[in-house]
């Protein structure tokens, strides 16, 4: 675990760019020791991490100690384990670890809240309270890396933007977090390995992906500009100049394709005609695209809303992927996984610290079981 921290003027290491590391350390071999400490869920403050006195002084003058904690952690029958971690300013936000075989992926979260308020997704009732920075969003990272080690999970391979929050509208920190991800002195991940995914608020929300250094995902949920209101209420442009902005972004960084998301939600968009839709809207689309089904996960956490939808039937779900596939595009079933401890998608949730910057009002409580 590691502590919160006192108010300090210095940085986090955490907060600092890998390759600056050297210069405020007096090095990139001190640099290079201090984050595989780090990349180890370690913490390099302290006696246990190995480092030489030198390095520890030099590192206790330069930057402050890690200032994110372990608050609770749950664990589903599945063995996907969900972190609740707080941050200096007293909020919390979940991140969860799925183990997949050999290896583990890593959901994190880009925001406390979420201003999109997708009417199937916990995240959306608690209103947008703040976007993470850069070091919030890496300490998702960093615990996680403790508790696979701890608790002997497979190796994180992949890291996933799909939890609390809309990466597009903190483009800022998920940068940062992203270059620090795949820096070889820093976590090591290969921009294969980590995906962004958004509903792409807008056009120009979509443009500015361009230079993110992972894959891209296009949250779609519905094809029809009414559905599409409906299920994500802050859509402002029709799908089909959504669409269009993401031919662009494709074309420009020569991508091999992109994956999309729907959320399957029985008898509001899981039928024959939103299966055309959807096809007739992905078409154009450069490279291959890869359609990825969602089963929606009842969510008690929406509360009488949540009441409103069910999970689209499994016989509904393969004939939707059939009839996708028989137009000639890759489609898979993402396989739920964690519903049981509500880690799955949709479902992370939070009690809102500082409710007075919680849109509307709209911060809801949330229960976290620790085992």
């Amino acid at each position: 675990m590691v502590a919160l921290a006192g108010t300090s003027s210095l940085p986090t290491v955490l907060s600092v760019p890998p390759t600056a590391a050297g210069a405020l350390l007096g090095g990139s071999g001190r640099a290079k020791m201090v984050w595989e400490v780090l990349r180890d869920g370690g913490d390099p403050f302290g006696e246990a991490s190995g480092l030489g006195l030198k390095t520890r002084r030099q590192l206790e003058a330069t930057f402050a100690p890690l200032k994110h904690e372990l608050l609770t952690s749950s664990v589903s029958e599945c063995g996907t384990r969900k972190l609740l971690l707080a941050m200096p300013r007293g909020d919390e936000v979940e991140t969860v670890i799925i183990p997949q075989g050999s290896f583990s992926t890593l959901c994190v979260s880009s925001q406390v809240g979420c201003r999109q308020g997708c009417t199937f997704c916990a995240t959306g009732t608690m209103g947008l309270l703040r976007s993470l920075s850069t070091d919030e969003i890496l300490a998702q990272l960093h615990a996680a890396s403790a508790a696979v080690r701890q608790h002997r999970m497979p190796p994180l391979r992949n890291v996933v933007f799909m939890g609390m929050g809309e990466p597009a509208d903190n483009i800022d920190g998920v940068t940062g977090a992203l270059h620090a991800m795949v820096h070889p002195f820093g976590f090591r991940l290969g921009k294969s390995y980590v995906c962004v995914s958004t509903v792409g608020p807008s056009p120009s929300h979509i443009r500015a992906l361009e230079p993110l250094p992972a894959r891209l995902a296009w949250s779609v949920h519905a094809a029809d500009d009414g559905l599409r209101k409906m299920l994500v209420p802050t859509t402002r442009h029709r799908m089909t100049e959504l669409r269009d902005a993401w031919g662009e972004l494709l074309t420009a960084r020569n991508d091999r394709g992109l994956m999309a998301e729907v959320t399957l939600i029985d008898g509001v968009n899981d039928g024959a005609e939103a299966a055309d839709r959807l096809h007739e809207l992905l078409a154009p689309l450069p490279g291959k695209t890869r359609i990825n089904l969602i089963p929606y996960n009842a969510n008690a956490g929406l509360g009488a809303a949540g009441r409103l939808f069910q999970p689209s039937r499994p016989d509904a779900v393969r004939a939707f992927q059939r009839r996708i596939i028989e137009h000639g595009i890759i489609c898979t079933t993402r396989v739920p996984r964690g519903n049981d401890e509500s880690s799955a998608c949709g479902m992370l949730r939070v009690e809102a610290k500082n409710k007075g910057r919680a849109s509307s009002g709209q911060a809801r409580r949330a229960t976290e079981q620790q085992v």
